[in-house]
């Protein structure tokens, strides 16, 4: 799931020992089974299947056949554009054209991506940190560029890590305090800060601070809620940030709630998280609904393989 900061854990061993044991096309049982070992403090989401869904789920078969199965039973991808020749042709070159897997295909940010780290986004991958930030910068460009646009702080996937600790239970704004220095961000003039979070170092989801509406969301393909200290913690966050850069306290801020949306697009399989990550923000950010299902990962990979390669923020979110 990408690079890690930290010297390796006992979870971490126990989890890379699954990864070089896994199978692609993980099936979701399987992917819900492991990761509920590995972060038992969550509550999954309960599986809206079809009975025909259901049978496959159950059937036994590999995670490929299982792919190859469920596709039959789809209807069609409702929502989401098609892939255009150009995205094609873009996409194909970035996950299978020649080249060495250390080239590098994309560079902006003062980031570079190479081919091999661009692989996470052929079918049946998990996605890593390095595409998935990247991707983000983009989204973060593009609000930029729009008019009307909501007003976006995107960080990288190391900030949530870094403001809960190792173990994401240590709150440290220390680690997080300069981060908007840098950026020459001031978060109270913004709409939403939007991040990635790598959860339990095996799931991929999005949490934002929402500045607007005064509260705190989560976007998660296949968890209802959000770690146990999400909320304590931002609300800590906002307050430090408020007294490091404004010189006193915020008011209020203790009634911030997390605030849930009324529906979220679910996952199917045991790899889509990132995909999933990648477009709750892609719309969230553009004040769009979250018009996409299971059924159009496929699109939606390509779609950011072609926009990676690409790197350039002149695209529309799904309508």
């Amino acid at each position: 799931m990408g690079i890690s900061l930290w010297k390796p854990s006992y979870k971490r061993l126990a989890k890379d020992e699954f990864l070089r044991s896994r199978t692609r096309y993980m099936g979701y049982a399987e992917y819900a089974s492991w990761i509920s070992k590995a972060v038992p403090e969550l509550e999954l989401r309960p599986l809206a299947l079809s009975a025909e869904e259901t049978a496959a789920e159950q059937s036994g078969l590999t995670g490929l056949e299982l792919l190859r199965l469920l596709n039959k039973l789809k209807a069609p991808p409702k929502g989401v554009p098609e892939i255009t020749p150009e995205e094609k042709q873009l996409a194909e070159e970035a996950l299978y054209g020649s080249g060495r897997p250390d080239e590098v295909v994309a560079s902006r940010f003062s980031v570079e991506v190479t081919r091999r780290q661009m692989e996470c986004l052929r079918p049946g991958e998990w996605l890593n940190d390095e595409v998935i930030n990247f991707y983000y910068k983009l989204l973060q460009e593009r609000g930029k560029s729009v008019e009307g646009s909501p007003k976006c702080w995107f960080t990288n996937s190391f900030f949530w890590p870094k403001l809960s600790g190792n173990n994401s239970k240590d709150y440290n704004y220390k680690e997080v305090r300069r981060w908007t220095v840098k950026a020459k961000v001031d978060i109270f003039e913004m709409d939403y800060v939007i991040f990635p979070m790598n959860i339990g170092e095996s799931h991929w989801a999005m949490g934002a601070i929402d500045l607007k509406e005064k509260g705190f969301r989560y976007f998660d393909s296949m968890f209802s809620k959000p770690p146990s200290n999400f909320v304590a913690f931002l609300r800590r966050y906002l307050q430090d940030e408020h007294k490091a850069k404004k010189g006193k306290e915020i008011s209020g801020v203790e009634d911030w709630q997390l605030l849930v949306p009324s529906k979220v697009p679910q996952q199917k399989n045991g790899y889509d998280c990132g995909v999933f990550t990648c477009f709750f923000a892609d719309c969230f950010s553009a004040g769009k609904s979250l018009s996409f299902e299971q059924e159009d990962m496929p699109t939606l990979r390509m779609r950011i393989a072609a926009r990676v390669l690409k790197a350039d923020e002149k695209f529309d979110p799904i309508p």
